[in-house]
């Protein structure tokens, strides 16, 4: 499989939902934004029950060989970046973060330790929202998909865009 391709094709998956940009996104190779606000009514429109905003920071990132250092730094800035964009409210519902690592290969220890890169917090105990962090690496050499427990629900994601590659 190849690395490169592999990349492309996730980050255009992403671009049918997400503002998609590949300009200005160090340390990584692309950055994606989705918005989803929504209002709540009783009957009438002037009777508004809540306005509910979600929304999600993508970071895309291809190497040719992932350790842990590098892993670290990246999901440090992912974690920084997402967080500083969020504007916790009455009306803010959750801000997430997921970091997304295309790679030829991923060293052992990156393998044994995925679990380990868990983020998540809350905003006013929760009424003011919350985040969370997902993290998927992909080593392409041998098809292995690894996430964290919160990025789980992308192996589907991540599975069809290979079988399709």
């Amino acid at each position: 499989m190849n690395t490169e391709k592999l990349f492309e094709d996730v980050v255009a998956a992403y671009a049918g939902y997400y503002n998609v940009t590949k300009e200005g996104t160090e340390p990584f190779d692309a950055r994606g934004y989705l918005s989803n606000e929504a209002e709540q009514y009783f009957l009438l429109k002037s009777a508004k029950i809540a306005f509910v905003n979600s929304y999600e920071y993508a970071y895309f990132k291809k190497c040719s060989s992932l350790n842990t250092v590098e892993l670290d730094r990246l999901d440090r800035a992912a974690w920084e970046d997402g967080i500083s964009r969020v504007k916790p409210s009455t009306d803010h519902k959750n801000t997430d973060v997921a970091l997304v690592v295309i790679s030829d290969t991923v060293d052992d220890d990156v393998k044994s330790s995925i679990d380990s890169y868990k983020h998540s917090q809350n905003y006013m105990l929760g009424l003011h929202g919350f985040s969370n962090y997902r993290l998927v690496v992909i080593e392409t050499s041998t098809g292995t998909i690894l996430t964290n427990r919160r990025g789980k629900d992308l192996r589907d994601f991540v599975q069809r865009i290979m079988s399709d590659t």
